[in-house]
């Protein structure tokens, strides 16, 4: 089930008031009620993630138990080596075989049996045919957090297994993020929740918003950007701009859609799930790009592959090197796709690129700074900069293959004729400004904090008129969001 959905709606429905009412009712005791929530919620997780596929239960459930077993181990262990052994085990166990086998075995035996046949060998590996849990990179490297902190000594072992198992498997945000880290959501469950604290207002906004971004926005447009990187060499080049323009509105779209709904459904419950989006097209710089886009994963890979490989206290050249390494990590964890290397490996580069200007900058140039006027005329270049570089290099993120996406880029940057429909502009022009009024609306309010102020019974008298424009606009059928392949 997927959030907008009349069966999602009936599902929340159920844990909304079993959770503030019914279970409340039955369990007036604070602490036993509490427990029994605890219960309640695990289970209408493993339900919400098991209507996808009930056998990948068992997957995410032998995950908690290696890592709540394995994380106790460390924080009781007063052997040092010991412990790293453990963590080691944690490691191999998730990142190898849990997220490895489903993710990249047929990717690599794919790969390696056409490298043995290239060199006149028999291929020597299997295809399987994998079908890939939903969640699998999200929910890994949640749990994958709580080991390595435990380990570090920044949070203790978590005695209670069902609030641990809720931590990896709270339905909100199970399937496409944002990534929690334990030190931040298992503090919540020990917190008293009371209904009168769950702030509607926002929490109404976000779904509204997230249903806006995903159901209106992202699904009008997706058959037109998927129609063009289907047989790009069709298409003029005015057609390959708008369908690179159109998946950067896209995936843009659906992915902070889904967090926003999820930010939404947790609020509603009584937890606060980390921000994961704050208009990252913006930014002014390729770098700024990634503190803004997917904050919780660009966040997890600096706290726990950056830091780990010695981050900025490292000499140069490794410094240099653990920037560009921790984007290609970012790469290879979207997908087994050899686009997904060359795209990490390139945004990588980038971020190397201006880390290596910022250092001259700041040991050659130390005074450098310009005037107000010409920082004015600056930022709109530095935006275009960055943009150019977003749009551009999403389509190897997007392209079925790399043959695909450097003839699809060649189209880009070499006019070529082609096709371009009428209504494909009707519709995506829209979209493009759509979202360039909400950053600019989102700047107002997030960055210079710019109120905006709607009396109470107002809103509420215009959300009738609201859900009934945004069921006009939304399109037939139900299109999946499209983290869910990550």
């Amino acid at each position: 089930m997927i959030f907008p959905t009349l069966e999602f709606f009936l599902f929340f429905s159920f844990v909304f008031l079993a959770n503030w009412y019914i279970l409340p009712f039955l369990f007036p005791k604070h602490e036993i009620r509490k427990k029994v929530i605890h219960i309640f919620l695990l289970v209408m997780s493993y339900i919400f993630y098991m209507s996808w596929n009930w056998k990948f239960g068992g997957l995410i459930l032998l995950s908690t138990i290696i890592d709540f077993v394995l994380a106790d181990l460390i924080h009781e262990s007063k052997n040092q080596s010991a412990r790293k052994w453990m963590i080691v085990t944690s490691l191999v166990l998730n990142l190898v075989f849990i997220l490895g086998f489903f993710k990249y075995y047929d990717f690599l035996s794919h790969n390696l049996n056409s490298l043995l046949q290239y060199i006149g060998l028999p291929g020597l590996f299997p295809i399987l045919k994998i079908v890939l849990p939903v969640g699998v990179s999200f929910y890994t490297f949640q749990s994958l957090s709580y080991t390595i902190d435990v380990y570090r000594g920044v949070i203790p072992s978590e005695k209670n297994f069902i609030r641990f198992a809720l931590f990896v498997s709270f339905f909100p945000q199970l399937v496409a993020g944002p990534i929690v880290t334990a030190k931040s959501f298992l503090p919540q469950l020990q917190t008293e929740k009371r209904l009168e604290d769950i702030p509607f207002r926002k929490a109404i906004r976000y779904f509204l918003l997230g249903y806006f971004k995903k159901v209106v926005l992202s699904d009008n447009i997706s058959p037109i950007s998927d129609l063009i990187f289907k047989d790009p060499g069709n298409y003029s080049t005015e057609a390959l701009w708008l369908a690179a323009l159109l998946f950067w509105v896209q995936v843009y779209c659906d992915f902070s859609g889904y967090t926003d709904m999820a930010y939404s459904a947790a609020l509603l419950l009584g937890y606060e799930l980390p921000e994961n989006f704050r208009m990252p097209y913006i930014s002014q710089s390729v770098t700024e790009h990634w503190r803004r886009w997917h904050i919780t994963l660009s966040s997890w890979l600096r706290d726990y592959v950056y830091i780990s490989l010695g981050g900025n206290r490292a000499g140069k050249f490794r410094h240099r090197f653990n920037v560009w390494f921790t984007m290609f990590v970012a790469g290879i964890w979207h997908g087994a796709n050899w686009t997904f290397f060359v795209w990490g490996s390139i945004q990588g580069g980038f971020l190397m690129v201006e880390s290596m200007i910022k250092e001259w900058k700041a040991q050659f140039f130390p005074d450098l700074k310009p005037s107000p006027f010409w920082e004015k005329l600056l930022t709109p270049t530095r935006i275009l900069y960055a943009s150019i570089v977003c749009i551009t290099f999403g389509v190897i993120f997007r392209a079925a293959n790399l043959d695909m996406a450097f003839q699809f880029i060649h189209g880009m940057y070499s006019y070529q004729a082609g096709e371009l429909r009428p209504y494909m502009l009707k519709q995506g022009v829209p979209a493009i400004l759509a979202v360039i009024v909400g950053h600019y609306l989102g700047w107002l309010i997030f960055e210079k904090g710019k109120e905006f102020r709607i009396p109470a019974w107002l809103e509420f008298t215009l959300y009738p008129i609201l859900v009934f424009v945004l069921a006009i606009l939304s399109p037939d059928g139900e299109i999946p969001f499209i983290y869910f392949d990550f």
